[in-house]
């Protein structure tokens, strides 16, 4: 029969807790046997980072299952991705473990569950993610892939909100359809699906700090009846294999027809592509507008403008804003608008950085939007606009293009907000890229006429990306570069 492990602890240090708890995975395997070996390393594994803290200790390993060597493929990607991000993303690090459990084995699925033991300058916590093999395609997929579609998505966000609404613990506006929310979820003894959120991730936004990790592990139970309808394929089958009495864990690998185009990957729900998917800025009038130094406390009111008059934006964020509101920025990815990076610290970076300090300047952000969303930043702001050939290198090294602005409000000097409206509107041409700040209550007050005189003037509101036509990473947009450098 299957195990019952609490996961309020893992590794040797923490099994406790064994029995028929309702908000616990099953667990058929925690350590290497019965056809399963085991990968481990340390912080010499991880050399090829952009960003490698000294001293910092690192502990990870993951299942090898036989007969699935595509499983393992995956697995040593995400154990690899976490630590990048780690590394990248915390403060002051001090000690990041990586271990493992087998959450399901049978009926052609096999389902490995990660738990992140980390400390830094905030201190300890755990944090969870679920990933599942398919066995019949070598197809690793991620925990929303249980799940039939977005919709189907939605619906369990909308169950697990009701919930958690009497939970002072939880912020319930911090909880959106996206990917990297709803990364761990598996079945229990009962086949409920049982779904789990990192230490912190739902907590209070607590002003200055990021949101406390106090409260530990948040679990929202949706009985098996319930969550049926909203299953895919996979996750009845993975269900099923969670209940196995009998865990198949070597396998074989899927029979591969060299002549064969692959099948195309499945759409991830929880997966959000910023802007209108219609919207062609080669035969469009279109302008971007673009927030910068949030997210903020008003960074809310702000979204709830541009989802009444559906318009996608591109925010561009620092590393402390990032930390504190990080259900703002869920928010942000979960509308559909663009997220970009404006380096972790607001300072001049030629200026203020040597070498060593910008490789973790421009990390930093990148780390945090993905650890939160799962979307990789492609786009990199500099503050004030202030470049160098070294800061430019830095940012493609990263993967990510330099994006500056082609036309400025003039937010940031103290603007009236009909000056602000006035000054986006006298100027917009289109492919204009305009740099707001949403940091500031005259210009929130300007947005509603900004959106409504520019479609008047024929405008339709762009991502980034979209006005540029995919920015190359490394290239500086626009390639004509700033008249005038500000106080962004």
């Amino acid at each position: 029969m299957a195990l019952v492990l609490s996961l309020t602890a893992c590794g040797d240090e923490g099994i406790v807790g064994m029995g028929e708890d309702q908000t616990l995975m099953t667990v058929v395997l925690e350590q290497p046997g019965d056809g399963v070996t085991e990968w481990r390393g340390d912080a010499g594994d991880f050399e090829d980072h952009p960003y490698q803290p000294e001293g910092l200790r690192i502990d990870a390993g993951y299942p090898v299952f036989e007969g699935a060597d595509a499983f393992a493929e995956e697995l040593a990607a995400q154990v690899d991705q976490e630590v990048r991000d780690y590394r990248g993303a915390s403060r002051e690090p001090v000690n990041l473990s990586i271990d493992w459990q087998v959450v399901a084995a049978g009926n052609g699925v096999l389902g490995v569950r990660l738990v992140r033991t980390e400390e830094d300058f905030q201190g300890l916590r755990q944090a969870y993610g679920t990933y599942w093999y398919d066995v019949s395609t070598g197809h690793t997929a991620y925990s929303t892939e249980l799940l039939a579609d977005d919709a189907a998505l939605e619906e369990l966000d909308g169950i697990v909100r009701e919930e958690f609404a009497d939970d002072e613990q939880v912020d319930v506006r911090g909880l959106h359809p996206v990917m990297r929310t709803y990364d761990s979820m598996g079945f229990n003894t009962d086949g409920d699906l049982v779904v789990e959120f990192d230490d912190g991730h739902l907590s209070p936004t607590v002003e200055g700090h990021p949101p406390s990790s106090e409260p530990g592990r948040k679990v929202a139970v949706v009985p098996a009846e319930e969550a049926a309808p909203l299953l895919s394929d996979l996750g009845e089958r993975a269900r099923e294999a969670a209940l196995a009495e009998e865990p198949v864990l070597a396998v074989e690998e899927p029979a591969t027809e060299p002549e064969t185009t692959p099948e195309p990957a499945p759409e991830v729900p929880g997966v959000v592509e910023a802007g209108d998917p219609e919207l062609d800025c080669s035969e469009d009038r279109c302008v971007a507008l673009t927030f910068d130094d949030g997210p903020n406390e008003t960074t809310p009111a702000l979204l709830d403008l541009l989802a009444e008059e559906e318009v996608s934006a591109t925010f561009f964020l620092n590393g402390h804003p990032t930390l504190t509101r990080p259900g703002v920025l869920r928010r942000a990815y979960a509308e559909g608008h663009e997220i970009g990076s404006h380096n972790h610290l607001h300072e001049h970076m030629p200026k203020k950085f040597d070498e060593k300090e910008l490789v973790h300047q421009v990390a930093a952000v990148s780390a945090m939007v993905r650890r939160q969303t799962g979307h990789t930043v492609e786009l990199f702001r500099p503050p004030f606009g202030d470049s160098s050939p070294e800061v430019l290198a830095e940012i493609g090294r990263q993967g990510m293009a330099e994006i500056l602005w082609s036309q400025d409000s003039e937010d940031w000097t103290g603007l009236s907000r009909d000056e602000i409206v006035e000054s986006v509107v006298e100027q917009a041409e289109p492919g204009a890229v305009v740099l707001l700040h949403d940091t500031m209550a005259p210009t929130l007050e300007a947005v509603p006429e900004i959106i409504e005189r520019l479609r008047e003037d024929g405008y339709a509101f762009a991502t980034v990306s979209q006005v540029y036509d995919g920015p190359e990473p490394g290239e500086s947009y626009p390639p004509e570069g700033l008249t005038s450098p500000v106080g962004s």
